[in-house]
């Protein structure tokens, strides 16, 4: 039980860490790198200006989260170091970040 239990682990994560993609400035996203106007990398295939300047991944606006940063997408998920992302799922990148 302890060797299924292991397996299913390992299985979740590295299909958690296998959609990171590494951008050329060294920071993880999911989906594809996007350069954004400012330099930054964001995900999604695409950037979104956010109301506050920054830029958010994907193509159909941002969302605010409770923490009051800004997300591409119209969800956002609370993940277990207390980050926002968008979308309904938390995805465990190499650096130990969430996106």
């Amino acid at each position: 039980m302890k060797k299924f239990t292991l397996v299913m682990i390992a299985m979740i994560l590295s299909s958690q860490i296998a959609s990171a993609d590494m951008c050329p400035d060294g920071s993880y996203v999911s989906g594809d790198c996007s350069l954004a106007p400012n330099g930054s990398y964001t995900g999604g295939g695409g950037s979104t200006l956010a109301p506050d300047g920054s830029y958010v991944g994907g193509s159909s606006g941002s969302t605010l989260t409770p923490d009051g940063s800004y997300v591409g997408g119209s969800s956002s998920t609370l993940c277990p170091d207390g980050s926002y992302v968008s979308g309904d799922s938390c995805h465990l990148m190499p650096d130990g970040s969430y996106n």
